[in-house]
């Protein structure tokens, strides 16, 4: 394919995707030598180039040779994804995040998959989703944030324990077949999720989960949680009914004991004064209603 052939069919994925219409054909792209080229120029510079897989290769002396050749084993369907080799790094806890290390070959397997999901999903993907994200951080959460909200009744807080362990592979694999239809693709990631890892020089299946470290890893977790994000904003769309808030029973009940408090405190007010102790009592029962 010529570069600006490829540019094209690329570019075009998000069209085909808002059209609501299934993509095909990524696997076929993934032959295309431009790809390859940007996926080690964005992989290569990064410090975690010199750490090795389970083969022990780096990115050092990584070739044009070798891209060929991956590309060959892709085409002809001899590429098989390696184990990731797992390692440990400390959490602020105290305890430990398990991190999975893909060989290169594989790191550049994954960066050009990755680079094709991004053109189907970030036009899907909420406005309001910040993580794992290009352009988007914690702090675009936080200007979002200070530019949109002006309060909130309810806050949901949900935190997944051991997310990227957990990821169900036939879940996941679902929901990629929901926008892409190409078998191969699908094939390929599905080999990278079942691919296994090393510990301690033990191979080990992996039943679930995508690795943390793995290039791709990011992207298909956000893949998952979209589900999630949509999921809250119907919710959100359905709770969200008219300008306030409906009182319930209680609230009701409340409002109408502290008018009947405020009519009775004007009426002695006019009969007594401001001195009487039944006012006081009463004028203490009106704050202890208002704040509950």
């Amino acid at each position: 394919m010529l570069p600006n052939t490829i540019e094209k069919a690329v570019g075009s994925l998000p069209t085909v995707v808002r059209s609501g219409r299934r993509v095909n054909g990524l696997f076929r792209l993934m032959k295309a030598p431009l790809l390859w080229e940007m996926a080690y120029q964005k992989i290569a510079p990064n410090k975690g180039a010199m750490t090795p897989g389970v083969d022990g290769d780096t990115f050092d002396g990584f070739s044009p040779e070798k891209v060929r050749a991956i590309i060959t084993r892709l085409a002809d369907g001899s590429y098989r994804p390696s184990p990731v080799r797992r390692v440990y790094i400390p959490k602020a806890n105290g305890k430990k995040r398990p991190l999975g290390v893909p060989t290169t070959e594989d790191r550049l397997v994954q960066e050009v998959v990755r680079t094709l999901l991004e053109q189907i999903y970030e036009p899907l993907f909420s406005q309001r989703s910040h993580g794992f994200r290009p352009g988007r951080s914690c702090h675009t959460a936080l200007e979002h944030i200070r530019a949109t909200w002006t309060g909130v009744k309810w806050l949901v807080d949900v935190d997944v324990v051991g997310f990227f362990d957990n990821i169900d592979h036939d879940v996941l694999l679902g929901l990629l077949e929901k926008r892409i239809a190409d078998r191969r693709f699908i094939a390929l990631l599905r080999g990278m999720l079942k691919a296994g890892y090393v510990e301690n020089w033990v191979f080990h299946r992996t039943y679930s989960g995508t690795p943390q470290g793995g290039v791709v890893s990011p992207m298909l977790a956000n893949i998952y949680l979209h589900e999630l994000d949509e999921l809250m904003e119907a919710k959100v769309a359905s709770f969200t009914r008219g300008g306030r808030r409906a009182p319930s029973v209680e609230g009701r009940r409340i409002m109408n004991r502290l008018t009947r408090l405020r009519k009775q405190v004007d009426q002695l007010r006019a009969a007594k004064g401001e001195d009487d102790p039944q006012i006081t009592s009463m004028l203490d029962e009106i704050g202890r209603l208002k704040a509950e």
